[in-house]
């Protein structure tokens, strides 16, 4: 299983401005300057790149969650489509417009917009040989997204899009079949609802949880859905809050730092990728809370990476 991301901020698209650009490159002229000094004849300006840390050495990425999931099999299942799909769609505009039958699977949490606001700019969605299936719990997923593109929104409808559409109303906790992917959604804490899915391939499992609030109040509740989380590869989780941001933001739906890793210690997760950045938030402010309050290689071999686009992980 390969898992790849489009967009990892939260809330809304975030640019990289002008002035935080112009503040990466100065101190990464520094720190060149200083490790040049240290040895002008074996100084390697790819190697110096190399081993800049994030954020200096990658961009974390201004658009809103999409994830990429691709199977052993060939299948390919999208969660979410916030802005960073517009990017995949553009990777997969040759297959969709070659003329071929083509299916693509969408897994949706929510529809708040951050989460949807890129279909319309999904480009297969144009093509009238991709069939584009969408699965959730939401009863009126459809409703929801035509009402996103009604003229007084955007120029073209939802019908107009000439892509064959197909709706899958999904129960929680109930177990389904992607090609050879067994997914489980789960309901997560958040406004209006959201679904999590377990995504499970031979005896590799990966949780997205994206958009979820936990509070030490759930950690009983939470602890009785242990047997179906625990030991879990890699987990995708929300953490748009520092600690103090997060103590003044209750009910916003957001988890701090610290309380997604320590989520992620309690279900024994392997691997965790904090996700959802706050977008007030600059790149080095991101790096800087998770820094702060994750240590990024824990006890017990439990990994924390800082979400970026373009991020993949195999399993």
């Amino acid at each position: 299983m390969k898992i790849t991301l489009f967009g990892v901020r939260g809330s809304l698209p975030t640019p990289t401005t002008k002035q935080e650009q112009r503040e990466k490159t100065l101190k990464i002229l520094h720190l060149a300057k200083e490790e040049w000094k240290k040895d002008p004849d074996g100084f390697s300006e790819e190697g110096f790149i190399d081993q800049l840390p994030i954020p200096l050495s990658q961009d974390l990425g201004g658009n809103t969650t999409c994830v990429l999931i691709e199977g052993e099999a060939g299948e390919k299942v999208i969660l979410d489509m916030g802005t960073g799909i517009r990017v995949l769609g553009n990777q997969l505009a040759s297959e969709a417009f070659s003329g071929k039958e083509m299916d693509i699977h969408i897994l949706v949490s929510h529809t708040h917009w951050d989460h949807i606001q890129g279909w319309p700019f999904f480009k297969p969605g144009y093509s009238p040989s991709v069939n584009i299936h969408f699965y959730s719990c939401i009863p009126n997923l459809q409703e929801r997204l035509e009402r996103q593109q009604h003229p007084e929104n955007f120029p073209v409808t939802f019908q107009q899009m000439a892509s064959k559409k197909h709706f899958h109303l999904w129960k929680e906790f109930e177990s389904y079949m992607l090609g050879g992917l067994k997914i489980i959604p789960f309901g997560l804490r958040h406004p209006g609802s959201c679904t999590g899915y377990r995504i499970r391939e031979g005896n590799k499992i990966f949780l997205f949880c994206t958009d979820v609030e936990y509070r030490e109040e759930d950690r009983e509740h939470l602890l009785k859905m242990k047997p179906q989380i625990a030991g879990a590869d890699l987990i995708i989780i929300d953490a748009q809050y520092s600690t103090s941001e997060a103590e003044k933001k209750i009910g916003w739906g957001h988890t701090a730092v610290s309380k997604a890793v320590e989520f992620a210690e309690m279900m024994e997760i392997r691997s965790v990728v904090l996700t959802h950045h706050e977008p007030d938030h600059t790149d080095h402010e991101v790096a800087r809370i998770i820094l702060d309050e994750a240590r990024l290689q824990k006890p017990g071999g439990m990994q924390v990476h800082i979400a970026h686009e373009g991020q993949k992980f195999i399993l």
